[in-house]
């Protein structure tokens, strides 16, 4: 948001900066039309000096004309009275002329020597450029001078207002704003400076540290220093603001603290561009690195940095790496490395220090950067300056092996275990320095990683978690929507489609239809077409509402405590309260008739049974074959009866056969 703002100003600097130049520019060349209308005065009036035909004192005014047309009205005097050479110094007030050009000039005084001799012409005319002619800066123009009066060129310091827009950092919204700043008259007009609140030269609330990185201000150090009247960007102190006997090229450092107590000092650019605490920093630091140096100082003494870690808990080992200074007299002339970054540093018997260096096989390969040559160099100079005994350069992978004598490679696969490395380190600096590690062979008898708790509590310390969440790769194609497939109704739906299907537009995962219902219904009916083809919407709502008009089978309270108590006599589940099940009613009614073989096992109606018996009698079924309540308790009744024809108790009653003739009853 930030970076957008700035380009925003940009733009509308960039837009005022080449309309001040177009009005600069028309303004200019009306002065020089003007110019050159005094010019051309100035020859006519001289010729006509020169062209007189009276004595030096008997010349008037009025044998000048284009000088006698410029006699201004309320003179004393006329033209015709007033010598062309009359200097009238002892006079308070001289004689005033009226300019030509119908510019509202005011009139203005001046000795008719002066205008007829040296052809002298309106003064006003010489300075015809105010900041009036210039709107751009003069809707800008804040000073105590009327804007009318002051010149383009002055180089008077005046106050400026520029409105603008600038972004809500917590919102992202746009929202005017009023920039106030100082700058000369002619920066602007001549140099075409603009705002310089928009340039970022001076500060305000709406382009500050503290405005846009309120977690950076607050770790300023020094509480002098206003972070509200900070820039964002700046990085190396003006020409201005550097001494004399100074070069250029001064970094702007300021003081900082972090929230673990470390102080350093960096420029606002570093802090807004990610730099962070050193001390806290784990640039140059990998998770591999931190295991094997981990494992290694199970088997070596491990020198830990100077600098204590302020996040890791009492006891347990820095493993972070060391910078090590150099001095100047081996430091190579084109070396600019301040100091030297070594992995780790361990001390064997001996007083023999040993540094270990973690090359992986991303930042040290050939194709990313080539830095033989200066791993080369770091462990000749180490080595030499006799900072270290050795140099042990672990090299993951396909590296090349480096070959200088005063350091050791020892190469590792890319998949080796932090507890494979280390043996391999180890079992190289004992050849090199034999029985220098004297637990090697307790270690290698082990065969497992010893030190690794440590090597987690480090990591979660410093990086906050052993291992980052998975990213899910993001899309790089545009997701091509699928051809929606046409479906059909179910074979007791009442819906006919009248639409192909259609993505939902406010549930875009559903695929819907319009449809058209036999009911009657003349408005088109939209229904998920899943819903339609597998049979849970068979209707616009027609089958429910007629649903709800059917007169259902009654059951009478002393009838339905019976079959309860029926039911927790056979172990059958009816719920505390409520409606019945209509199949355990027609249950309990077989099974108090005597017909038990019309039961199951579990002491209820089976489902296939009635269904097929559904079928056979035209009784209708639910959706997917479902037995109805209705069909349970005809089932229990039809068989009841027929039990009654059988025994002869009965009349003789035609078969009990419920065809429904209704459409909607078919099909619910």
């Amino acid at each position: 948001m930030l970076q957008h703002m700035r380009s925003t100003w940009n733009g509308l600097n960039r837009a005022r900066r080449e309309r001040v130049q177009t009005e600069v520019e028309a303004a200019k060349a009306r002065q020089a039309e003007v110019k050159a209308f005094w010019d051309q005065h100035k020859i006519i009036v001289k010729e006509q000096w020169a062209n007189r035909t009276g004595g030096r004192g008997k010349t008037m005014v009025a044998d000048i004309p284009d000088v006698a047309k410029q006699w201004y009205p309320n003179n004393n005097a006329r033209p015709e009275e007033v010598s062309a050479t009359a200097q009238r110094h002892d006079e308070a007030h001289p004689y005033l002329w009226q300019c030509p050009l119908g510019l509202g000039h005011k009139p203005w005084v001046a000795l008719p020597k002066d205008r007829v001799q040296a052809g002298a012409g309106c003064p006003a005319c010489r300075q015809l450029i105010r900041l009036t002619d210039i709107p751009t800066l003069a809707d800008q123009y804040r000073g105590p001078v009327p804007k009318s009066q002051m010149n383009y060129a002055a180089h008077e310091r005046v106050s400026w207002v520029c409105r603008t827009w600038a972004v809500t950092r917590e919102t992202g919204t746009w929202h005017p704003v009023e920039h106030r700043f100082e700058a000369a008259v002619k920066e602007r007009a001549l140099q075409g400076d603009g705002c310089r609140v928009c340039a970022g030269y001076v500060i305000d609330d709406t382009n500050s540290l503290h405005t846009w990185f309120p977690e950076i201000a607050d770790g300023l150090d020094d509480p002098d220093i206003d972070p509200s009247q900070l820039p964002t960007s700046q990085h190396n102190v003006s020409r201005k603001q550097i001494a004399g006997n100074e070069p250029g090229g001064v970094y702007a450092t300021l003081p900082w603290r972090c929230r673990h107590g470390h102080r350093w000092k960096a420029t606002i650019l570093n802090r807004v561009q990610g730099g962070d605490c050193p001390q806290c920093s784990r640039a140059g630091i990998s998770k591999e690195q931190v295991r094997l140096v981990a494992e290694l100082s199970g088997l070596m003494k491990l020198v830990q940095p100077e600098l204590p870690d302020s996040r890791l808990p009492d006891g347990l080992p820095n493993f972070a790496s060391h910078q090590i200074t150099v001095p100047p007299q081996y430091k190579p002339k084109h070396w600019r490395y301040k100091a030297v970054e070594v992995d780790a540093v361990f001390q064997i018997e001996g007083g023999i220090r040993i540094g270990v260096e973690y090359d992986g096989s991303y930042h040290h390969s050939i194709k990313r950067r080539d830095r033989q040559q200066y791993e080369t160099e770091k462990s000749k100079i180490l080595v030499t300056a006799g900072l270290l005994n050795l140099l042990v350069h672990v090299r993951r992978g396909d590296l090349p092996a480096l070959k200088v004598p005063e350091g050791l490679t020892v190469p590792v696969p890319e998949r080796s275990t932090p507890y494979q490395q280390a043996c391999a380190v180890a079992a190289a600096i004992q050849d090199r320095f034999p029985d220098s590690v004297p637990a090697l062979d307790d270690y290698l008898t082990r065969g497992v990683a010893q030190v690794q708790d440590q090597a987690d509590a480090y990591i979660i310390a410093t990086w906050g978690e052993l291992r980052p969440p998975r990213r899910k790769p993001e899309r790089t194609k545009v997701r091509r929507p699928r051809k929606l497939k046409e479906t059909p109704p179910h074979q007791y739906s009442l819906l006919t489609p009248i639409s192909t299907p259609y993505r939902n537009p406010n549930r875009y995962t559903e695929i819907v239809r319009d449809y058209r219902c036999v009911c009657g219904n003349l408005h088109p009916f939209t229904a998920v077409q899943a819903q339609v083809t597998s049979g849970n919407t068979r209707s616009c709502g027609c089958l429910r509402d007629q649903t709800k008009q059917r007169q259902r089978f009654v059951v009478s309270r002393a009838e339905t405590q019976a079959v309860r108590d029926w039911a927790r006599l056979r172990g059958i589940e009816t719920g505390g309260n409520g409606r019945l099940s209509a199949r355990i009613t027609a249950s309990y009614r077989l099974s108090e008739a005597g017909r038990l073989d019309a039961l199951g096992a579990d002491g209820l109606l089976e489902d296939l049974r009635v269904q097929h018996w559904a079928q056979l009698n035209g009784q209708k079924l639910g959706a997917r074959g479902r037995v109805v309540s209705e069909a349970w308790l005809a089932y229990a009744t039809d068989c009841l009866a027929q039990d009654e024809m059988d025994d002869g108790s009965a009349e003789q009653q035609p078969p009990h056969k419920m065809v429904q003739g209704d459409l909607f009853e078919l099909i619910e």
